[in-house]
């Protein structure tokens, strides 16, 4: 038989757990905001040298298999390969690398700036919520900027490029704003996405009422 005092302790609904405070929300926005700024900027200066990294390495087998094939003294590939081979593209590595090390740091940076800001706001468990933030945005940025990718392409399709080759500044001041545009854009798209994940899983981390009351 079941023990009438277990099914009274099962019977007795659990208290919700307080909302986040003012300060809590707070410290969740501006970590948000700031943490994934600064995590866009560290992954742009992480990836773009990584991806140059790998289009040198691609240069270079390219160069040496046109070498060994095609070369031959007075060819009309020795022109061609003789510029190719005066790029010199092994005197870039050491400042991507120096770049991508730049990029790395910062990732640094807003990881240990974001678990600051929370811990100074009083919310709980600032690395979880940091990691899981992190997460969650970068899924969620890729994705809404997948979807503004479109009407963005829709808009400056409508630049009048013939204009631009027969008169070089008829279309210029709408490139130039379109870039502005574009640049503020995908800074208010970074911060509010930031924002919105670092509040949500700060919410969804929340402590009990118990754990509450005594950090309280």
């Amino acid at each position: 038989m079941t023990d009438p005092d277990y099914q009274s302790q099962l019977m007795v609904p659990r208290a919700p757990r307080p909302p986040l405070g003012s300060r809590e929300r707070s410290g969740a926005r501006t970590a948000g905001i700031v943490g994934f700024l600064l995590l866009n900027l560290g992954f742009s200066l992480l990836w773009i040298p990584l991806a140059l990294l790998a289009l040198v390495g691609v240069v270079a087998v390219i160069l040496t298999a046109l070498d060994r094939a095609v070369y031959r003294p007075g060819s009309a590939y020795e022109g061609m390969i003789g510029f190719l081979e005066s790029l010199d593209p092994s005197a870039a590595v050491v400042p991507l690398l120096l770049v991508a090390l730049l990029g790395a740091a910062v990732i640094a940076a807003a990881l240990f700036a974001s678990a600051r800001i929370l811990r100074s706001h009083g919310v709980a468990k600032p690395w979880p919520v940091t990691w899981a933030a992190a997460g969650v945005a970068v899924v969620s940025h890729w994705l809404v900027s997948s979807l503004l990718i479109i009407p963005f392409q829709v808009i400056t399709s409508g630049v009048d490029n013939d204009g631009m080759r027969n008169d070089g500044l008829q279309g210029l001041p709408i490139v130039i704003a379109l870039g502005v545009i574009s640049f503020l854009v995908s800074i208010a798209l970074a911060a509010v996405v930031g924002w919105l994940s670092w509040w949500w899983m700060a919410h969804v981390m929340r402590p009990g009422p118990s754990m509450a009351a005594a950090v309280a």
